[in-house]
């Protein structure tokens, strides 16, 4: 029998035809005598209600099958970074929880048990504040505040879960985890109590950042900075007695500072006693001192003229005592000027005014000189009547400190000639992460973990953890090496209160014992009952301090634990064997490594005595989402896209119905895949147009696969010798690819994956494979047209798993329209182990093959180049409209034998090609004899240095009518011009379907 794609056809080809000369074909039955693919997926994706039984499938019923099946399996265990129960949900929250269902799907694909269990951050500030409303009138009674929080974290857990489903996110949702849940609590307080007892736990009077809008103290990841932020900036002086021509008269100390409002809690002045300073005249501000580095800009502030006396040497000054030029205090004492390493010669005057009770490097100087800190500031950031003297306070009291209170300083300081200049000092400033208001740094009263101690184990066990990228590796152990202190206490009702009792005269009680006997309380009444029982309720106060001291009265303390501190311990609610890491994978965004990375770091190692291990195996951190242009999402610009835009499609263009085309879940998670997240990442319409455009390719090739796979009926495997070379090619290829996206699947490098399976899909795929079997496919009988059914079916199988993290309600859907011979003979590409995929393409691995592979590639390259050529002339169509001369150099025995090569394969060379005929010539002279056309386009190319020339010429042959290939007999009427191979399908289907057949009477008188 005639093959079709034989280099040389057999001179048989010439002969008359049988079967056309005794019956013919009806005139409307060509196409049912062809194997046309017809596949039941549906162009478009599926309706709402096939979508949800998919998500469910693929989510819900996916989760529970693995958790009951793979009881004996390794464990693979993600730990979810709680998102704020706070509102609906937004892109950035899309980007993090689809990295990681992606991530525990590629688990799940190795063979794993999963173990992904969602959680909430329930408490804290910007659930408490959204719960209250805008009124200015909030309530301050903490029942009512809990509350109205919970009702509202409940509510957003519900909608939040749903939206978190909706995008196809596989985990336990029958069981979360959430911070204000009484047990989480419990193990919260449990850790709590392990830090107390080692001494982690202190209260201490210190400067701490303080939001005058939230009206409680924040840890530095509770702070975000602007760098425009605008502050009044003022030179300022301070008098000094000082011997001048034997003669003690004042001269003025010069200080510089953006923050004119803390100058009333001045304490000290601070100098570098290895830099030198000039004594100098001005004719305006008289004697004053200022560091000599300081000159070149003196006169923006001293004015012109001005005289230099004489040079001073830092240490001189810093045994000396300056006096307060306002009168701050009724009877003010001589306050002393330090040595401080952190006076920079390059910034300011080089004399820094110190306020310990509003700055930390202020704090640490004093507090080694025993200098106490002050600071008349209230919670709301105003001056309180501690500021002045009481016959004086109502100059600044009551006033906010950031505005009015600046203005009323310097107008004090300018009253008595001590304000120098002022102007407007643009720079980057500490601001309220949530209310998005400038902070102040304010001493109060706050309870302080020292993380100091286990610093050097913290950054220990960092050196184990694989960190994506690597550079969160420095960023992180940066923040763990440069914090000392934690400050974990808040001014808020809605949290885990710090389990510290407070005798009448105010003095804080946090002992091992007192703690443990409050959670005992806790475990019996309920959390609530901290703020619900009277304040001085004995039951909270254990029996020995009640016996030690019985007349004393303990009032339970009222402030919250940090939020992160609550996060930071959601490690509780993870398995541990006491021998690794509870978690394999730690993924969020950058901004948590000084935030929940960091506290789930430093309370895992307070916890586990002499244990140098970070609770987590691999750190994986992600970018945030930006606009087309690089900006951030915000509603003021009118940026922001929503996950639910991107799944109904309303961003792209309407349809000639005019109505937009949803994408589905798997767009959003196709963009989330497609996106390098180890940087910002963007979206926007164009973005996602090629996501949709992407979508619509896998979704066709699926429809493809199904469709000449439909009448397939095995046999279910086939041995690599009985497949032909273009099979084997594909395997080789597809086995290539498959090895690739499993190993960027393991680094985490999805964008890789999925770039990988794009380019087998364009180009190996639909560029190769389907081009040069769909004459097969469509036309062929029997054995040729099973192998390449076979082929296709691994493809088809394998395709679906490297897909399926991340297009998994596709895969379902495909999986739903899959002939019952695929159901019943294979596994759900969801369920199926990556490795048995693995083992099966190795057994297809062809060597010699391999070799040959970039030869015939470039020999296809080579061919598409030269019929574009004959194309820009109008000279051919598609492929099989032309035949082929491959010329092949002699060699001179060091290069790859090409001619051998094509030899090998020559009976599949214009298959392979998707071209009618390929002829060979290894003379390297030229087309030679029985060349024939009308019309030749060539292309010259190199194979490791053997000279190999395409030329595409008009074949010399007819067009069969139906495979279009130009292999009839020239002298065949054009009407029943048929190949061999053509001519013979259709003799059997004189015998299987007569029905597609003129009568045999007809037929007869008509011939």
């Amino acid at each position: 029998m005639y093959i079709p794609y034989l280099a040389e056809p057999p001179q048989k080809c010439q002969g008359q035809r049988r079967s056309m000369s005794v019956r013919r074909l009806l005139p409307t039955t060509w196409q049912s005598t062809l194997h046309l693919p017809r596949s039941t997926l549906p162009p478009k994706q599926a309706s709402k209600l096939d979508q949800q039984a998919y998500l469910k499938r693929c989510t819900l019923d996916l989760y529970q099958s693995q958790w009951q099946t793979r009881k004996d399996k390794p464990e693979f265990v993600l730990h979810d970074g709680p998102p704020f129960a706070n509102g609906p949900l937004h892109i950035g929250h899309a980007l993090n929880k689809i990295l990681k269902d992606i991530t525990c799907r590629f688990q799940l694909a190795l063979g794993k048990r999963i173990n992904f269990v969602p959680g909430w951050d329930c408490h804290g500030l910007p659930i408490e504040i959204k719960a209250l409303g805008p009124a200015p009138e909030r309530t301050t009674e903490p029942l009512q505040i809990r509350k109205a929080a919970k009702s509202l974290a409940t509510a957003a857990i519900a909608q939040q879960k749903a939206s978190f489903w909706q995008w196809g996110i596989m985990a336990d949702w029958g069981h979360p985890w959430k911070t204000m849940d009484l047990n989480f609590e419990l193990r919260q307080l449990e850790v709590f109590s392990t830090m107390v007892k080692k001494g982690l736990i202190r209260r201490r009077l210190k400067p701490v950042y303080w939001s005058p809008s939230s009206r409680t103290a924040l840890a530095e990841a509770e702070v975000e900075y602007r760098e425009d932020h605008k502050s009044t900036a003022a030179y300022v002086q301070y008098p000094m007695q000082f011997r001048v021509d034997d003669q003690v008269s004042t001269i003025g100390l010069v200080v510089w500072t953006t923050t004119p409002w803390t100058l009333p809690a001045n304490k000290a002045i601070a100098v570098n006693s290895n830099l030198e300073y000039w004594h100098i005249k001005s004719p305006k501000h008289g004697h004053v001192i200022i560091a000599q580095t300081a000159l070149p800009e003196a006169k923006g502030y001293l004015g012109e003229g001005y005289e230099i006396i004489q040079m001073i040497h830092g240490s001189y000054l810093a045994t000396k005592n300056y006096l307060d030029p306002v009168g701050m205090k009724k009877k003010a004492k001589p306050r002393p000027i330090l040595h401080a390493d952190f006076v920079s010669p390059s910034l300011g005057t080089g004399l820094v005014h110190i306020a310990p009770g509003h700055g930390m490097d202020d704090y640490d100087l004093c507090l080694k000189h025993g200098i106490t800190p002050f600071t008349p500031v209230d919670d709301a950031g105003c001056f309180s009547n501690l500021v002045l003297p009481r016959h004086r306070h109502e100059a600044l009291n009551g006033k906010p400190v950031l505005d009015q209170g600046t203005e009323a300083v310097l107008e004090l300081f300018d009253s008595v000639g001590a304000l120098i200049k002022r102007d407007v000092f643009v720079h980057k400033y500490p601001y309220d992460w949530r209310t998005k208001q400038p902070l102040i740094i304010r001493a109060t009263e706050q309870w302080f973990a020292d993380v100091g101690q286990i610093q050097a184990e913290a950054l220990e066990s960092l050196k184990a953890v694989n960190f994506v990228p690597e550079s969160g590796k420095d960023r992180l152990m940066s923040f763990v090496a440069s914090r000392k202190e934690w400050c974990i206490s808040r001014q808020r009702a809605w949290g885990v209160p710090i389990p510290a009792l407070y005798t009448s005269s105010g003095k804080a009680i946090l002992t091992a014992e007192s703690v443990d006997h409050i959670i005992t309380k806790v475990k019996s009444r309920g959390i609530a009952a901290w703020w619900s029982d009277e304040d001085t309720d004995p039951e909270w106060v254990a029996p020995s301090l009640r016996a030690r001291y019985p007349k004393s009265e303990y009032r339970r303390g009222k402030d919250t634990m940090d939020v992160w501190f609550d996060s930071g311990t959601s490690w509780t609610q993870m398995a541990e064997d006491g021998n690794s890491a509870p978690a394999d994978v730690y993924l969020e965004g950058t901004d948590q490594h000084r935030g929940w990375f960091q506290s789930s770091l430093l309370t895992y190692i307070a916890r586990h005595d002499h244990q140098s291990r970070a609770p987590f195996r691999r750190l994986v951190t992600h970018g945030f989402v930006l606009d087309s242009a690089g900006r951030k999402m915000s509603k003021s610009v009118g940026n922001v896209i929503s996950p639910g835009e991107i799944i109904d499609g309303t961003l792209l263009p309407r349809g000639k119905d005019g109505k937009h085309e949803a994408m589905g879940a798997d767009a959003l998670r196709l963009w989330v895949a497609m996106s390098d997240y180890t940087s910002d990442v963007r979206v926007s319409p164009a973005v996602l147009q090629t996501v949709h455009i992407q979508l619509k390719k896998y979704r066709n090739t699926f429809k493809f696969t199904l469709g000449v796979l439909q009448d397939f009926e095995g046999p279910p495997t086939m041995k690599p010798e009985a497949l032909g070379s273009a099979h084997r090619m594909a395997l080789l290829q597809l086995g290539h690819t498959f090895r690739h996206v499993h190993t960027y699947y393991s680094e985490g490098n999805y964008s890789k994956a999925l770039g990988e399976i794009n380019r087998y899909v364009v180009k190996d795929l639909s560029g190769f494979y389907i081009e040069s079997v769909r004459d097969v496919l469509y036309l062929d009988q029997g054995e040729v047209r099973r192998q390449a059914q076979f082929t296709m079916l691994i493809i088809h199988q394998c395709l679906q798993t490297m897909l399926g993290p991340i297009t998994p309600l596709l895969i379902e859907e495909v999986w739903d329209h899959s002939p019952g011979y695929v159901k019943t003979c294979y596994p759900h590409p969801l369920h199926i182990v990556w490795a048995d995929h693995q083992k099966g393409l190795d057994l297809f691995h062809d060597a010699h093959l391999a070799l040959d592979m970039p030869i015939l590639s470039k020999a296809l390259a080579g061919i598409n180049s030269a019929q574009e050529k004959a194309r820009r002339k109008d000279l051919m169509g598609s492929g099989v409209n032309c035949s082929v001369l491959l010329q092949v150099q002699a060699g001179d025995g060091e290069g790859p034998d090409v001619m051998s090569c094509f030899d090998r394969h020559r009976s599949e060379l214009a298959a392979m090609f998707a071209v009618s005929v390929v002829e060979l010539d290894g003379t390297g002279v030229g087309p030679g004899h029985g060349w024939a056309g009308e019309w030749m386009a060539s292309e010259e190319f190199d194979v490791e240095g053997v000279k190999v020339t395409a030329h595409v010429h008009k074949p010399s042959k007819a067009k069969c009518i139906r495979c279009w290939r130009f292999l009839a007999p020239p002298e065949a009427p054009k009407d029943a011009a048929l190949c061999e191979r053509c001519d013979t399908v259709i003799e059997q289907l004189t015998l299987t379907r007569p029905e597609l057949f003129e009568p045999l009477a007809e037929a007869a008188t008509a011939g």
